[in-house]
């Protein structure tokens, strides 16, 4: 971990409440950006093997906040170019401000860059083609998920795996959670293709544990996959579609306590977040591939589990589950990012929204919402955090 003491302050917007305040009590408060070309904290001035910068600050993937520390966690994914470059794996944290009196509401110091390394201390890396487990560029890696644990410590969820790793505060692997084998693929590639075309089973390529979340209680995780397992879904040009994910219930120990179906809207999206939420529920963060004006579902959607079968030890799901009792989740949205209210659909709408967590709790009572674009490590494309206000009752117990 970093301890350099270089501060980076981001530029802010502040949006009106007469144009961001929904019926429901919801509201757009303010939001962050962070320049593509900006570098972290690991005086690595290496370059990668397109040129860029190792160092570059951006491509993230999760979000989470402490409020003990009052840090905000941002991930970043494998690196650039979708995993053509061995990009050593991190996280970062911010020291984070939302005062929706002040200007501006939302501002982010860069405070620490935590590099992650395997349980023998070698460096997890992006790369896809590192297959290897002894491999001395260390083993591939794609961290999606990311949750604070206790004690420092946090969880990520690895796409490639996938499975979810326990890390201690330096970003050094305690363990591995083992996730049921039906998830995995028995011959990983490096091409995407290659790998989806040679497998009956498991995780279709880049399609693996995107989704992570903690219980308020501490006790479980939640893990979901971005889109159905390939005995879950069809084929078609090379890729797996459907709608059918696995959503799953461990302890921190990973004993799987449970495993639900969660429908997807279309077929056309994927799932890039879940978050716990004080009331029991979960929040699911469902997008579709397009940006710009032909971005066409940015939900938020509340998730139930309450009344849904448990498919824990179910290999392989029926093409309709309904049909053969396999109760869903229930969905409810709580939130369009294409909404008009909140001024964010249109040319400028990201293509990749992908972090998610629960911030401060605002001096009113209002919990903050925030979320933030995956840049692709691009130098020209910010790195975007919209900060929410969500009144008390929307999540309360």
């Amino acid at each position: 971990m970093s301890s350099v003491p270089y501060f980076l302050l981001l530029s802010t917007l502040i949006l009106t409440t007469d144009c961001c305040t929904a019926d429901d009590g919801i509201q757009l408060i303010g939001s962050a950006s962070i320049p593509g070309y900006s570098l972290d904290l690991s005086a690595d001035t290496r370059k990668l093997e397109n040129g860029e910068p190792v160092s570059r600050l951006g491509g993230f993937s999760a979000l989470d906040y402490s409020p003990q520390t009052q840090l905000l966690a941002a991930l970043s994914d494998r690196g650039p170019d979708d995993g053509a470059v061995s990009y050593p794996c991190r996280f970062q944290l911010f020291a984070l401000k939302v005062n929706p009196d002040q200007n501006p509401v939302v501002s982010l110091a860069l405070r620490h860059t935590t590099l992650l390394t395997d349980s023998s201390g070698k460096p997890l890396n992006g790369r896809s083609t590192i297959l290897a487990a002894d491999s001395q560029q260390g083993r591939r890696f794609d961290p999606e998920g990311f949750r604070f644990g206790t004690d420092g410590r946090c969880f990520i969820s690895d796409e490639y795996g996938p499975e979810i790793v326990e890390f201690n505060s330096a970003g050094r692997e305690i363990r591995s959670l083992p996730l049921p084998r039906y998830l995995k693929v028995t011959s990983p590639d490096g091409d995407k293709k290659v790998e989806t075309a040679s497998n009956s089973s498991g995780r279709a390529s880049n399609r693996g544990m995107e989704c992570l979340a903690i219980a308020p209680d501490g006790k479980h995780l939640y893990g979901l996959m971005q889109g159905p397992l390939i005995q879950d879904g069809q084929r078609q040009d090379g890729k797996i579609v459907g709608t059918h994910c696995r959503l799953l219930k461990l302890t921190l120990q990973g004993e799987l306590e449970a495993e639900y179906l969660y429908t997807m809207d279309s077929p056309d999206n994927g799932n890039s977040e879940i978050l716990a939420l004080p009331n029991g529920k979960l929040l699911v963060l469902e997008r579709d591939g397009n940006q710009g004006e032909k971005a066409a579902h940015r939900k938020l959607i509340t998730v139930d589990v309450s009344a849904a079968t448990n498919i824990a030890g179910i290999a392989t799901l029926p093409g309709n589950p309904v049909q053969h009792n396999i109760q869903p989740t229930t969905r409810t949205v709580l939130l369009d990012l294409l909404d008009p209210r909140w001024k964010l659909a249109g040319k400028n709408m990201p293509e990749k929204i992908e972090g998610l967590c629960l911030g401060p709790v605002l001096p009113d009572g209002r919990q903050t919402l925030i979320l933030s674009t995956d840049n692709d490590f691009e130098s020209e494309q910010k790195s975007l955090i919209w900060v929410f206000a969500l009144p008390a009752k929307a999540i309360a117990r």
